[in-house]
């Protein structure tokens, strides 16, 4: 076999590759917002609580514990087939969704579309960073991971609207999903395999089929030796900004509502306006962390995350908490480019999808799905908490201990090229 050299990609298509990815970063959004904006809606139509409704995320976000295994499949398989395949699981589950016939059957659906759009999402994140030269990865990073909220703010606006009043009510949102869905599944045809996977590949072609055994016992390669510490930091900083910016993106619209006693449409126009404006925190963060670097930009991004959250939970007035809101959004929600940055750089090819899989689907997952679950039990009415609110807040205050994990246990990452067996980190370490 000849030896594969690595081309450079044009910018067409990087541009293109950029549009064929940006779904997985809008639906995976969009799916959870429209969980936060019809939780009231949802509890009417399945005669639920709301301590049910947090405990109803645990078996929804564990989806996205499988998407780590479909992810793990991109380290062998490619990342171009995980990406065809994903597209097509999370619209069919997402369209069963609408006929739901109560929250358990809600609950059984939505995990089937977290995994696909969780494995998708993964892989998209992990291949756009193979393919763009390191000195533009940061902000191709966060173009792509802008887009998620431009789902929420979808998923706003169309309540706002009105739109919740239409002959099916909250179903319909989840139908309205899989129609752009099907377009893009066809247009993905002209994606390619990552060069990086390519060398990869062609460098173990050689060496003998592994059993399955191997192949599962290949999925904890991270947990030892040099990858380990850094893949546990960077896990704990997913797991804390999962823990906090899950449970004030959930449960914001519900505490608005039956706490501060705004009215549905002005919740629903508060939350897609602080959305709106959080895709300049995507676009800034890319900037930053191009600059400037990966280290102080995640530090930056923490406590003013932090500090935005405690205060629009705390605040009663309606006009000081918008501006506090649009903060905790640009802060909490755009981390994401730095993080992701943090879990692909950080790793050697091999074992770059696994690392991703086990950062995003297993630590920030884990947080996500028991940051909403908790702020349900903790916060209701006759819980230790008796509010929303505060619970949110307990959980924001835990994201600061992200700021010491990165001073002492993570190497900046902002030169790193992804195209070297062994990472210029894992030499160093």
């Amino acid at each position: 076999m000849s030896e594969l050299v690595a081309q450079p990609r044009s910018r067409g298509y990087l541009r293109l590759l950029l549009a064929l990815l940006v779904p997985s970063a809008l639906f995976n959004s969009y799916d959870a917002e429209l969980r936060a904006v019809l939780l009231t809606q949802l509890k009417a139509s399945f005669h639920v609580g709301t301590a049910a409704i947090g405990i109803a995320n645990i078996p929804i976000g564990s989806g996205q514990f499988v998407a780590f295994l479909v992810v793990l499949a991109a380290d062998r398989i490619g990342r171009r087939p995980i990406l065809m395949w994903s597209i097509l699981g999370y619209t069919v589950f997402t369209t069963l969704t609408a006929v739901s016939w109560n929250l358990w059957s809600f609950a059984a659906f939505q995990f089937g579309a977290q995994v696909f759009i969780g494995a998708e999402f993964g892989v998209a994140v992990t291949l756009l960073a193979e393919e763009v030269p390191p000195e533009r990865r940061g902000r191709f990073l966060s173009w792509l991971l802008l887009v998620s909220p431009l789902g929420a703010v979808l998923a706003g606006l169309l309540v706002a609207v009105g739109f919740l009043d239409n002959p099916i009510g909250w179903r319909a949102f989840f139908l309205l999903a899989a129609i752009p869905l099907l377009v893009v599944a066809f247009a993905r045809r002209r994606l390619q395999e990552s060069h990086a996977y390519l060398l990869a590949a062609q460098a173990r072609a050689g060496l003998p089929r592994r059993s399955a055994r191997q192949v599962v016992a290949g999925a904890f390669t991270i947990w030892r030796g040099a990858p380990r510490p850094r893949a546990l930091a960077v896990g704990s900083i997913a797991f804390l900004q999962g823990l906090a910016s899950a449970a004030a993106v959930g449960w914001w619209t519900y505490y608005a509502e039956h706490e501060r006693h705004f009215g549905t449409g002005t919740a629903g126009t508060f939350f897609a306006v602080a959305a709106l404006v959080s895709v300049t925190g995507y676009l800034a963060c890319g900037r930053m962390m191009d600059r400037l670097g990966r280290r102080p930009t995640s530090i930056v991004y923490t406590l003013g995350a932090v500090g935005c959250a405690v205060v629009t939970f705390e605040v009663a007035d309606r006009w000081v908490m918008l501006p506090f809101l649009i903060g905790t959004a640009f802060f909490g929600v755009g981390i994401a480019p730095v993080l992701s940055a943090f879990a692909t750089e950080l790793f050697s090819t091999d074992v770059r999808a696994q690392a991703s899989a086990w950062i995003r689907n297993g630590f920030g997952n884990t947080g996500s799905v028991l940051g909403p679950a908790l702020v349900g039990i903790l916060g209701a009415s006759t819980a230790p908490l008796h509010s929303i609110g505060t619970a949110v807040i307990a959980l924001a205050l835990l994201f600061l201990v992200a700021v010491p994990i990165v001073i002492w246990a993570i190497p900046e990452t902002r030169d790193e090229s992804l195209d070297r067996p062994v990472s210029t980190c894992e030499q160093r370490a």
